[in-house]
């Protein structure tokens, strides 16, 4: 699992092949874990959460 960037206790990072689904990345606080925050990268470069299951994470 590369990371991507570290600050202020949160992790950026991404997993090298996760299906079909959209490009993303996850994010979490502390050590990965399977419900992390999910943001998909739209085409247009913006980005859309996917799912925040570790509630309070983003908001």
């Amino acid at each position: 699992m590369p990371t991507y960037l570290q600050a202020g206790g949160y992790k950026i990072y991404f997993w090298s092949n996760e299906n079909a689904e959209p490009v993303h990345f996850h994010v979490t606080k502390g050590n990965p874990q399977e419900n992390d925050t999910k943001v998909w990268l739209l085409s247009g470069g913006s980005f859309l959460l996917a799912h925040n299951k570790r509630q309070g994470l983003l908001g």
